[in-house]
C-alpha cells in the first residue's frame, strides 16, 4: 500500500472519529443530560464535554498561575468555555469576558456557563475580534475546534468546511469602551491572532495586559507567527516562547 493510500485512510478515520464525537457530544448538549466534574488548574468545573478538553493544557496552567484575585481576563476564542470557567473558578472576584464567534459553539459555551452558575463572573460576547469592525465570513469546520475566519485553518488535517456564516467582528479597542480593560488577554483564534492584535493596539499601549497566545503553525502555509510577533514587539512586549504558546509581557 502506498503512502498516499495510507494518508487517505488516516484522514478518513480522523473524520469519522471527530464526526462521531461531535454528534454524541452535541446530543448531550442539546438535552443537557450529563455535565461531568473536571479538574483544571483553577479548580473544578462542570462541562457537557465527554472528556477533559483543554483542562490540563500548559497555557491554562500558566494563566491561572498569573491571575490575581480580582483580575479581568479577556478570553478571545473561548470555544466551549473551559479556560473561562477555570479562570473564574480560581477566584470569586475575577471577571472573564469570553469572546466566541462560531455560531454552533456559542450555545455550548452558554450551556457550560449556566451549568456552573457563573453568570456574574463570565460575560459571553458572541462576536469575533479583528483588525476592523464589520461582518466577515466565518468557516465552520468539520473539526469544530478548527473553525475560523481563515478558510485554510478550517480545513487542516483533512477537515472540510461544513458551513459558512456571516459573523459580526469588533475591534478590541472598541470593546473596552463599554467594559473594564483586561489585566490578562488570552488569544486562541486559529491563525488570525495578528488581526486581533491590530485591533487592540491602543489597549496594549495603554492598559498593558499580559498576553497569552496559542501558536498555530502546523499545516498552514507561510509563517503566521511573524506578523503576531511584529505587533507585540511594536507595542513594547517581550515574547517568551513556550512549547505551544507564547507568554508576552510588557517591557518595564
Amino acid at each position: 500500500m502506498t503512502d498516499g493510500a495510507l494518508d487517505r485512510i488516516r484522514t478518513w478515520l480522523e473524520r469519522r472519529r471527530y464526526g462521531t464525537y461531535d454528534r454524541v457530544v452535541g446530543w448531550n448538549y442539546d438535552r443537557r443530560l450529563f455535565a461531568a466534574s473536571r479538574a483544571t488548574p483553577g479548580g473544578r468545573i462542570r462541562t457537557y464535554e465527554l472528556y477533559n478538553r483543554h483542562g490540563r493544557q500548559e497555557m491554562l496552567r500558566a494563566i491561572c498561575a498569573r491571575c490575581e484575585a480580582d483580575d479581568v481576563v479577556y478570553d478571545v476564542g473561548a470555544n466551549v468555555g473551559v479556560y473561562a470557567l477555570a479562570v473564574a473558578a480560581g477566584g470569586p472576584d475575577r471577571r472573564v469576558i469570553a469572546y466566541e464567534p462560531a455560531p454552533p459553539t456559542i450555545e455550548r459555551l452558554r450551556a457550560n456557563c449556566e451549568r456552573n452558575d457563573c453568570g456574574d463572573r463570565v460575560t459571553i460576547r458572541p462576536v469575533g475580534l479583528g483588525a476592523t469592525a464589520g461582518c466577515r465570513r466565518f468557516y465552520v469546520s468539520t473539526y469544530p475546534e478548527l473553525s475560523s475566519f481563515d478558510r485554510e485553518s478550517a480545513t487542516r488535517w483533512g477537515a472540510s468546511v461544513a458551513a459558512t456564516d456571516s459573523v459580526r467582528v469588533r475591534r478590541l479597542d472598541e470593546e473596552i469602551r463599554d467594559r473594564p480593560a483586561p489585566d490578562v488577554l488570552k488569544i486562541d483564534v486559529e491563525g488570525t491572532g495578528a488581526a486581533v492584535l491590530r485591533g487592540a493596539r491602543e489597549t496594549l499601549r495603554t492598559h498593558r495586559p499580559d498576553v497569552f497566545l496559542e501558536v498555530h503553525r502546523e499545516a498552514l502555509s507561510g509563517d503566521r507567527t511573524a506578523a503576531v510577533r511584529e505587533e507585540l514587539e511594536a507595542a513594547g512586549y517581550v515574547v517568551d516562547e513556550r512549547d505551544r504558546f507564547w507568554r508576552c509581557e510588557p517591557r518595564e
